[in-house]
């Protein structure tokens, strides 16, 4: 008997947290080199993605919602699938500079996905100059994570370019829908998720205090205050609309500064991040006193899992942009990751974990009435700023080069920006999602990237230099200590 594949609480406020100006799908801007492919075009793509898409039957299945938003919907097929309400072409304005592909893809994104058929498309672009083209793809992230994004890169992408499909993982080849639910059986199922309530929340307020016991006996009775999360000018309502713009950062750089300063190459983003928007608010006179803090992904995810669902966590982490030496900032925000890390896969419950007690209609409300101010100081963050890990090797689809893969994230309710980026090959390609009507000129916050990692560089440069100047002739300098 087939069984009913219902959604997990990790997807709740994926569900819930939807509203007529908050999207809960992520984005993606692909571009594509074909300038050697003569025969490269919109037909000979989607013949390729459809072959590969066929072998992942994820692709097929629609949400079947419970009545009132009462209780999480169901995974079921969608007997009237088609591959045509799905990939679509369309052609970027001229002249088809970075510019005119961004108001594309902002245009595309902020419009939700229908949630009575599957909840993806992918846009094919032409338009653009010297045999470019790109893509762009909008998947709601009730489907899978940012890992989960990455591994169904891998099914979509070939690693030469004409390669045969590769062997898919037979725990998505063979994944299986529900059935619809009768009205009894999605009764049943609410009645015993609302029985469990008061019982699962007793127990993850009674493990959070624990918790924090532990916690304060470990520091020797001491209380750790709670850090200040200010109010930025970019921590209120957001519209509907949604402006992206992107750029690359050299990988190796940002390896170097991390092995340099021994911190982690996340550590090296939001220093870099933290920099490029300290740099934007001075200029417009709005940075506030105290430090912006973000809130960073938390994979929860074991060796070998390679499944698309949703297995991941927060944490908040501060950006330390209070401090103006950019050395100090890096060491804030790599001791204080380090601990938030450690706490978050450990157990550790954040607001996230609370609202996955709770229904998608209670969610909703949460989220359509809550004030601006209210969602800052009950997350602990004024902006996200999430890190995926990419291909190391270049990737080819249906023949054209993959040259860059800019990621197009959620912006939470309150807060006006969202930063994600992902490794490819030797660089690191970002992706900076905004309220428009809140950051004017944002190309700024690209360049801005690209001067804090210079200024990162030149610290490396710096230090090096002195060194050497202290050794004595014939001697080595001591080791560094890691």
């Amino acid at each position: 008997m087939q069984q009913l594949r219902q959604l997990s609480p990790q997807e709740t406020l994926f569900i819930g947290g939807e509203t007529h100006c908050v999207y809960q799908h992520t984005g993606g801007l692909i571009l594509l080199d074909a300038s050697g492919r003569p025969d490269f075009g919109f037909e000979t793509f989607r013949r390729y993605l459809e072959a590969r898409l066929k072998s992942v039957p994820q692709f097929r299945w629609k949400l079947h919602e419970v009545p009132l938003g009462l209780d999480l919907p169901y995974w079921v097929e969608d007997e009237d699938f088609s591959f045509d309400r799905h990939i679509r072409r369309i052609a970027v304005p001229s002249p088809g500079d970075p510019a005119a592909l961004g108001e594309l893809v902002s245009y595309l994104y902020s419009k939700h996905l229908d949630r009575n058929r599957p909840l993806w498309e992918t846009w094919f672009v032409e338009g653009l100059p010297d045999g470019q083209f790109a893509l762009i793809q909008k998947l709601h992230h009730c489907m899978m994570d940012g890992e989960g994004a990455r591994k169904l890169g891998e099914v979509m992408n070939d690693f030469e370019p004409d390669a045969a499909p590769r062997p898919i993982d037979p725990s998505i080849s063979q994944a299986q829908p529900g059935p619809i639910p009768t009205l009894w059986q999605q009764s049943f199922n609410a009645a015993r998720r609302y029985s469990r309530l008061p019982f699962q929340a007793s127990r993850d307020i009674y493990g959070a205090a624990a918790g924090r016991v532990l916690q304060r006996i470990s520091r020797g009775g001491r209380r750790e205050e709670k850090p200040t999360t200010p109010i930025a000018h970019f921590n209120g309502h957001i519209s509907g609309h949604r402006g992206l713009v992107f750029g690359s950062l050299s990988l190796e750089a940002i390896k170097k500064v991390k092995n340099y300063f021994d911190v982690t190459v996340n550590d090296v983003i939001l220093a870099i991040v933290s920099g490029s928007l300290r740099d934007y608010l001075m200029q417009q006179d709005k940075l506030p006193d105290d430090s912006l803090r973000t809130a960073i992904a938390v994979s929860l995810r074991q060796d070998g899992d390679d499944e698309f669902s949703n297995k991941i966590t927060s944490t908040s982490v501060t950006l330390a942009t209070a401090l103006s030496d950019p050395l100090e900032r890096l060491r804030a925000i790599a001791g204080e990751s380090t601990t938030a890390k450690e706490e978050a896969r450990a157990g550790g419950k954040g607001i996230m974990e609370m609202l996955q007690l709770m229904p998608p209609l209670l969610v909703n409300a949460m989220v359509n009435f809550s004030p601006p101010d209210k969602a800052v100081s009950m997350n602990g963050t004024n902006l996200l700023v999430s890190n995926v890990r990419g291909s190391p090797w270049p990737m080819y689809m249906a023949g054209a080069k993959v040259t860059a893969t800019y990621p197009m994230s959620i912006l939470a309710p309150g807060m006006g920006i969202n930063v994600t980026c992902m490794s490819y090959i030797d660089k690191v390609d970002f992706g900076i999602t905004v309220e428009p009507a809140m950051f004017p000129d944002p190309w700024r916050l690209v360049d801005g990237l690209q001067d804090a990692l210079k200024e990162y560089l030149a610290l490396t440069r710096k230090k090096s230099s002195r060194r050497k100047k202290k050794t004595a002739p014939g001697k080595k300098p001591a080791s560094r200590k890691r």
